[in-house]
């Protein structure tokens, strides 16, 4: 299972006050592990925030300075998206990749 750090990002990533209100949890609680219906609510708001998460992953690799074109932003995708782990299902990855790689293309 995915660790609280991961769990947090995800969170941040796709809207805090959401997330508490999904997965029924007080505001600022940060579980150190989701259960069976927490993991489920999760992966019910990342389907309907693909987008969402794409814009905030590529605002990441923008700020970052190691990301300087658009493959060095897939691989900084990759990474996040590999840290993220089982949180994700590998539709979802694969949902995001596209996403984010439209947002690149342009970066050469």
């Amino acid at each position: 299972m995915a660790g609280r750090a991961a769990i947090v990002q995800l969170a941040r990533l796709l809207g805090k006050e959401e997330f508490y209100r999904r997965l029924s949890l007080a505001e600022g609680a940060e579980p150190p592990a989701l259960d069976d219906e927490r993991l489920a609510a999760l992966r019910s708001l990342v389907d309907e925030r693909l987008e969402v998460l794409a814009r905030a992953l590529a605002a990441e690799a923008v700020a970052n300075d190691d990301v300087i074109d658009a493959s060095s932003a897939m691989a900084y995708l990759e990474d996040r998206l590999a840290f993220f782990g089982e949180l994700l299902t590998e539709e979802q990855r694969q949902a995001v990749r596209e996403s984010f790689g439209r947002l690149v293309e342009r970066w050469g």
